[in-house]
């Protein structure tokens, strides 16, 4: 079995570069479809305001997603800070799989823990507070019931609103908190962690009430790097599509 997992794609119309990346790599899992899974651990798109507005990439993407679901090859999906309102019916037309973060994945006698990433960073006070607001139901119901154009509006002064409070604070603060990547193994009685949204790619080893861990930090997609973690046989790799 071949597991790729990704993660911070952030599809968008203004970034071309990226989606072609994307067709291209899923062109390649078709090639190599027998026993292969892809996991996508959030953001995969830059925005999503609700499965009822479409666009072409939204089209394009989904088209390619059921062209690879439609090979055989099974695909998984973990919600990220900037896709968490992908409901139903986009998931009916891939033909991919929910999963509740975090996820357990469980293959030959190992566990793996995937995450997004976003809920162990836990010093970025202004984005928790945030994160507990959209990520209420009764939140997320209110607003996709609002008009398409009044939710793009939101999405756009949003993200606006985001980048700036980025370029004012550290990137320490915006890191996983250490101490919560430890209660996180802790809790699930893991060894191995996956997870994304920093976009740090990285393999961390640290010990854990004695016991070795490893951390795989994926990073995000651009015209500089695209990161995909193989996990063939016993073994797990960061790989680079572009260099």
């Amino acid at each position: 079995m071949n597991r790729y997992f990704i993660s911070d794609l952030h599809l968008d119309e203004n970034r071309p570069h990226t989606t072609a990346l994307f067709q291209s790599f899923i062109a390649k899992l078709k090639e190599n479809k027998q026993q292969t899974e892809l996991y996508i651990l959030g953001d995969l798109f830059e925005s999503w305001i609700g499965d009822d507005y479409e666009n072409e990439l939204h089209n394009e993407v989904k088209a390619t997603l059921k062209s690879l679901t439609g090979s055989g090859v099974k695909v998984f999906f973990l919600y990220g800070n900037r896709d968490f309102l992908i409901g139903e019916k986009f998931l009916s037309e891939t033909d991919i799989e929910l999963l509740i973060d975090p996820f357990l994945l469980k293959s030959n006698g190992k566990t793996i823990l995937l995450t997004h990433g976003d809920q162990m960073c836990i010093d970025d006070n202004e984005y928790q507070a945030f994160r507990s607001i959209v990520r209420n139901p009764e939140w997320q119901k209110d607003f996709l019931n609002f008009p398409i154009s009044k939710r793009l509006k939101i999405a756009g002064e949003t993200k606006d609103a985001s980048k700036q409070s980025k370029q004012e604070k550290s990137m320490d603060i915006m890191d996983v908190n250490e101490e919560e990547v430890s209660r996180v193994f802790k809790r699930h009685e893991v060894n191995t962690m996956i997870h994304g949204h920093t976009h740090r790619p990285m393999k961390h080893e640290l010990k854990i009430d004695g016991r070795s861990c490893s951390r795989y930090v994926l990073g995000d997609w651009s015209k500089k790097s695209a990161m995909v973690l193989q996990w063939k046989k016993e073994s797990l790799e960061l790989i680079d599509l572009i260099n």
